[in-house]
This record gives C-alpha cells, sequence and structure tokens, in this order.
C-alpha cells in the first residue's frame, strides 16, 4: 500500500463516533487518542488493499469482522472522567466498530502482571474487571473511590485477535469525599484532632488503633463490601469539629484512621493520621513530701499499689525505673544516707493505679512518715485511699487530672488527723464522681473548707459523714454545696463537729433532690442557732433521723447540739414529703421553746419517737404542734425527762373538743391510731394533765 492510501485509510477512521456516559450525571462527550498510522498498519497489515472510497477492503490476518466488510473503529473520547461515588449502571464507552473481537485492560493492572509494579500501594484498580473483552456499548462497572486522592489509570483497548492497541483513554475518578487535619494536639494521655471536610463531606468516623494497618488494605475492604475497619459512630462536623481520644499512653505511636462522608450512612474516604502522645514532664509528676526521722529510719515507703509503670526520683540523685504488676502498698522503699536533710521529695513520672495505706507495720511507718502531697501530676489513678495517714498535712489542687477517673473517694482521707487545710479545686477534676462518704472522716485539723471543694462535682449523689467528727471546723461556707443537685444522701455528714458555731442559711438551698439528712449535725455541741431559711427548697426530704432499737434511743438531725437554744418556726416547712423525724432534738438541753408552726407543713410523718428525749429545759409546747400529723405512728419517748414541761399537753381541736395524742384512738375518722407511745411524757410531772395521761404514755 503506498502512502497517500495509508492516510486515505488513516482519515477515515479519525470520525467522531463514540461517547462516554456516566448514566447518575448528564451525558459528558470526550475523546480518545487512537492508534499511530504504523499502529494500524501493525494491525491490519502493510499489504491490504484498499476500496476506491480509502477503506481497508478485507479481513487480513485473522481480524474478524460481523459484516465481513474492511474493519474500523471509531472514537471520539480522549479520557473519562467518573466521580468518586460509582453509579448503579457503571460507565458506557459508544465505539462505531464492525470488529468482532476486542478487550480492554487497565494499564496498571497489565503492569502488574507484567511484574513492573512490586509495592501493592502502587496501584488500585478503577474497574471493577480490569480486564475483559469489549463490546460497543457495553456498560463497565467502576468502584467507589475511597481514597482521599484522585486515582488515574489508562483504558488500553485491543483487537484481540492480534493483541494490537486500538486506543488509548486516560481515566481520572474524583477524591472521595473526606476529612482532614487542621490542628493536632498532643496530651500525655490524650489526642485532639480538629477536622475539616472535603469534597462536601459532613460527617465522619474514628478509629485507633497501636497497630498499623495498610491503608489499601481498609480501602480494598470497603469497595468489596466489607466494613473496612470497626470505626466509631458518626458525628457531624458542624457540631463536633474536633475528635479527642482520652485513656491513651504515655509517649506511644498510635494509628487514626479517619473517615468521611455526605450522610450520616454514606461513608466514603479513609485517611491515616500518625501521632504520638506526650511524654510526662515536670509538672506530670506525683511528688510526696516525707519527713525523715528515728521512726523510719531515714527510710521513705511509698503508698503505691497495683500496676506501677515509670520512673521514681527519690530526691538525693539516685532514679530508678518501675515496671511491676500487683504491687502492694509500702513495697516500694528507698533509705537515704545520714545528713542534715529532715525533710526529702519523691517525684514520679508514670501510672501507678492505687494510692492507699494498709495496716502492716511498714504501712504503719508509712502512714507516720507522708506529710503532703505537693503535685499531684498526672499518674491516671484509678483509687484513692490515704486512711489514717497521721502525719499528712498540706495536698495540692489537682491541675492535671490525677483524680479525673475516680469516682468514688470514701474514706479517702479518712483518720488524716493532721491535715490543716484542703486547696481550692482538690476535685476539681473528678467531673464524674458519685460518692464522697467520710472523705475528711476525722480530720480534726480541720479549721475551714473552701467554697469551691465540691462545685464541679455534679453527678455526687452521696455525701454520707463526709466531715464526721472534724472538731475543729468553726465555719462553712454558703455555696459548698451549691455544684451538687444531684446530693440524695447527706447522713451524718457533720456529726461531731464540736467546734461548728453556725450555719449559713442557704447552705442546702434549693436541694430539691435530697432524700436524707439523717444525723446531719448530731452532736454540734457549739451551735446556738438555726439560720431561717436553712432547708428552703429541700422538697424531697424523707428522713430526718435514725432510730437505735436496741440500745432504747434516736439520732435526728440536730440530735445532741447541748447548746442550741433556739429554732426557727420555718426550719421544715419545705419538707412536705418528710415521713420520720426520730430524735431530731434529743437531749437538746439548752433549748426552752419550740416555735408555732414547726411541723405544720409535714402531713406525712409517722414517727416521731424521741424527738425532744432529754430535752430538760424545755419549758412549754404549742398546743396544736402536731395538728397536720394525723398519721403518727410512733411517739415513744417524745418528751421523755423533759421535767420542766409546763402547761396542757399537745392537742388538736375536733369539732371545738380537745383531742390529745392519748385519746386519737377514739376519733378514727381523723387519726390513726398512735401504736407506739411508751414513755411519750415520762417524768413530764409538771403538765397540768399529765393526772389523766394513760400510764402506758408515761
Amino acid at each position: 500500500m503506498n502512502k497517500s492510501k495509508a492516510m486515505t485509510a488513516l482519515k477515515s477512521l479519525l470520525v467522531s463516533g463514540c461517547a462516554l456516559l456516566a448514566w447518575s450525571m448528564p451525558p459528558v462527550f470526550l475523546t480518545s487518542t487512537l492508534t499511530s498510522c504504523e499502529k494500524l498498519e501493525d494491525l491490519f497489515g502493510n499489504d491490504n488493499e484498499t476500496n476506491e472510497d480509502g477503506s481497508l477492503s478485507s479481513n487480513h490476518h485473522g481480524v474478524a469482522t460481523y459484516d465481513g466488510a474492511s474493519p474500523y473503529f471509531q472514537l471520539e473520547t480522549t479520557r473519562m472522567v467518573l466521580p468518586a461515588v460509582k453509579s448503579e449502571e457503571g460507565i458506557q464507552v459508544k465505539c462505531q466498530t464492525n470488529i468482532m473481537h476486542m478487550h480492554y485492560v487497565l494499564e496498571k493492572f497489565k503492569k502488574f502482571n507484567e511484574h513492573e509494579l512490586t509495592e501493592r500501594e502502587d496501584y488500585s484498580f478503577i474497574l471493577e474487571n480490569p480486564e475483559h473483552p469489549f463490546h460497543s456499548e457495553e456498560f463497565l462497572s467502576y468502584y467507589t473511590n475511597y481514597s482521599c486522592e484522585k486515582q488515574t489509570d489508562n483504558l488500553l483497548i485491543y483487537a484481540t485477535d492480534k493483541d494490537s492497541l486500538l486506543a488509548t483513554i486516560p481515566i481520572e475518578q474524583a477524591a472521595a469525599p473526606h476529612v482532614t487535619v487542621t490542628k493536632t494536639e498532643t496530651e500525655v494521655n490524650a489526642v485532639t484532632l480538629t477536622l475539616k471536610g472535603q469534597n462536601e463531606a459532613r460527617y465522619y468516623s474514628a478509629y485507633l488503633s497501636t497497630d498499623s494497618i495498610p491503608l489499601y488494605q481498609v480501602i480494598e475492604d470497603l469497595k468489596n463490601g466489607g466494613p473496612g475497619l470497626p470505626f466509631n459512630h458518626t458525628l457531624d462536623l458542624s457540631t463536633e469539629p474536633t475528635c479527642t481520644f482520652s485513656g491513651l499512653k504515655e509517649a506511644t505511636k498510635y494509628f487514626i484512621y479517619l473517615q468521611g462522608g455526605t450522610e450520616t450512612g454514606l461513608m466514603y474516604g479513609v485517611s491515616l493520621y500518625t501521632v504520638t502522645t506526650s511524654m510526662r514532664g515536670k509538672e506530670d509528676a506525683l511528688i510526696l513530701e516525707y519527713v525523715l526521722n528515728n521512726l523510719n529510719n531515714r527510710t521513705v515507703y511509698l503508698p503505691f499499689e497495683g500496676r506501677v509503670k515509670g520512673v521514681i526520683d527519690w530526691g538525693d540523685g539516685v532514679t530508678e525505673s518501675i515496671d511491676k504488676e500487683n504491687l502492694t502498698s509500702a513495697d516500694l522503699s528507698h533509705s537515704y544516707a545520714p545528713g542534715a536533710a529532715s525533710t526529702v521529695s519523691v517525684a514520679f513520672k508514670g501510672t501507678v493505679e492505687t494510692l492507699t495505706t494498709n495496716y502492716s507495720p511498714k504501712g504503719e511507718v508509712l502512714k507516720a512518715s507522708l506529710t503532703g502531697i505537693t503535685q499531684w501530676g498526672s499518674p491516671e489513678l484509678k483509687r484513692l485511699s490515704l486512711q489514717d495517714a497521721i502525719a499528712l498535712k498540706h495536698l495540692a489542687a489537682d491541675t492535671k487530672g490525677a483524680l479525673s477517673a475516680l469516682t468514688d473517694f470514701t474514706s479517702c482521707f479518712d483518720g488524716c488527723t493532721s491535715l490543716e487545710s484542703i486547696p481550692e479545686g482538690l476535685f476539681a477534676t473528678a467531673t464524674d464522681a458519685r460518692t464522697f462518704d467520710y472523705t475528711f472522716k476525722d480530720c480534726t485539723s480541720l479549721t475551714a473548707l473552701p467554697s469551691d471543694l465540691f462545685a464541679h462535682n455534679a453527678k455526687a449523689v452521696s455525701f454520707n459523714g463526709t466531715f464526721y467528727h472534724c472538731t475543729r471546723l468553726e465555719t462553712l461556707p454558703e455555696t459548698l454545696f451549691a455544684g451538687n443537685p444531684s446530693a440524695y444522701s447527706m447522713n451524718e455528714i457533720f456529726w461531731g463537729c464540736t467546734g461548728l458555731k453556725e450555719l449559713p442559711a442557704n447552705l442546702f438551698k434549693g436541694h430539691y433532690n435530697l432524700g436524707y439528712l439523717e444525723c446531719a449535725f448530731t452532736d454540734c455541741t457549739s451551735l446556738t442557732t438555726l439560720p431561717e431559711g436553712l432547708f428552703e427548697g429541700c422538697s424531697g426530704i424523707l428522713s430526718l433521723g435514725t432510730v437505735y432499737d436496741t440500745r432504747n434511743y434516736a439520732l435526728g438531725i440536730f440530735a445532741r447540739c447541748t447548746s442550741l437554744k433556739s429554732i426557727p418556726a420555718d426550719l421544715f416547712a419545705s419538707m412536705k414529703k418528710v415521713t420520720r423525724l426520730p430524735g431530731i432534738f434529743y437531749e437538746c438541753k439548752a433549748l426552752t421553746e419550740i416555735p408555732e408552726g414547726l411541723f405544720d407543713h409535714n402531713p406525712e410523718v409517722t414517727y416521731i419517737s424521741y424527738s425532744f428525749d432529754g430535752c430538760s429545759n424545755l419549758r412549754r409546747v404549742p398546743a396544736h404542734l402536731f395538728d397536720q400529723m394525723r398519721i403518727l405512728q410512733s411517739t415513744t419517748r417524745l418528751f421523755h425527762g423533759c421535767h420542766s414541761l409546763s402547761g396542757e399537753s399537745p392537742y388538736t381541736l375536733v369539732s371545738g373538743k380537745k383531742v390529745h395524742l392519748y385519746e386519737r384512738q377514739y376519733h378514727p375518722t381523723e387519726f390513726l391510731e398512735i401504736t407506739n407511745h411508751s414513755e411519750t411524757y415520762d417524768n413530764c410531772t409538771e403538765l397540768t394533765d399529765y393526772g389523766t395521761i394513760p400510764n402506758d404514755w408515761k
């Protein structure tokens, strides 16, 4: 074939006639590169004859055609652009050709088979079938792109019989909707990422691991319908643009996988970020202060228990690495050389499960040697119980979250008799704390409390005996419990605080969830008066006292407050649900009178035994004191020992007739019968109706 005929044949092939369609989008008309003249000659042979119209004349070298005519192949495309998310029908390549046997192959797949690509990360096939027979107007299925980068490849179309290249069509697939990290903040135990959506991504999920999982494996699993990774629940970028991982290990490399999406159920692009948590600095060290003396033979014992990992700086130039399981308190120790120093600071950088004391001989030495915690640091504590650490004088505020994982502070400083003050912010990071029972019990050197001590513990429900027998505590801040709306039980909270001289008016104001204040101020022997409005808003109170039947007495909220001279009339006005008031003023020997209307708002009370038992200076009782208590069941020893009581015993007018407590059984439509009433008026001989009171009531 001469050159002019060859060029005529080539021109006949360069005719528009093929379109690439992505059926989920409007038709996009593209173009392709065709083989060169030399390649066409290689395909059909250089001795083919041409017809008068310039087309190749016949089927040579096994190139079969559907119509027996000369083969032809026409395209309009030069590149294929795909969206990131696959369509239902795929894409369609339309060609005008009469060649019977053709096939296509992705260039990356071809190079992989020919060992030109050796690293798996170097290729990712766009089409679900990277090599397949090719027919005009055939739909080609493609994968969703789960990568954060666009994907490129070339579609190579061959005439199968001759394995000759007919066309090379570049393919470009858009990057998936994904999220990028705009800011990374690392701490010793946490990592926070600030995220931004890309390619219309509005949602994200995350997965953190200490193991590196190749990103291509995650993407391949997603492409094939797998979960990829156990990503967490989907979050909205508009409301939660930051993602925090907490509870991590110090100085540890983590792999964070992020997946972005356009809707909560449509997640696509996966990215990998590598971060390393910070290493503890000086501010992260737990610092303990000890006194060195003859008792401990200049030896320090640490209150470390459980799992301990880190570095101990003993403060004398000696450091020690520790990584042990199941340690017991006082197992770790260090002896100091003779010298002038009488105190030493021990710094620990690392993690320790528990700070505690025990009752072994070494534990007793520890209790008498530990004088302070001057810095909490970030030791990731899970439990704290420095009970009976009698030398402990000083505590630091928790500024690094040492106590953040603790929910129960029961007896943690119980018996620390040398503790002189409590710092502001001691429990500031313990926002999930639930229990403060007997936390500072028998801390007999405490004189005052910080106003914000529990300000950050809104979930706390139990404060039983928190300051039990803190004998030198003189005043209380008005806002001490202002941050504890969930508080439910405060039994014995200030029992035995003999130095407490007054109570702030709003100490319990608005605590409508509070249900129990049994013996809350028992034995507060310095209290002389109570403020009005002390329990304003405490509408949920159910009980104020405890009965000790085996000992024949009961102690209530102000029992044995021997200096209490007067009480406000509105003291119990908010307690409309209260049912038990036993021993509330038991042995309040300075009390001389009871205000009118004291119990007017307490109709549910059934138990009021021992309430004024031993009030030897009580002179008169309001006649209508119990008018609203129609369902009383127990008045045992109610006024036992009130030998100064004069006037008539309390009664209620029913149709103009006086009905005393001991006569209620005769008016069943007005009252329940008081079944427990022994010694109600024992030794109340000055009462004007004492002679008519039944013997089993006195």
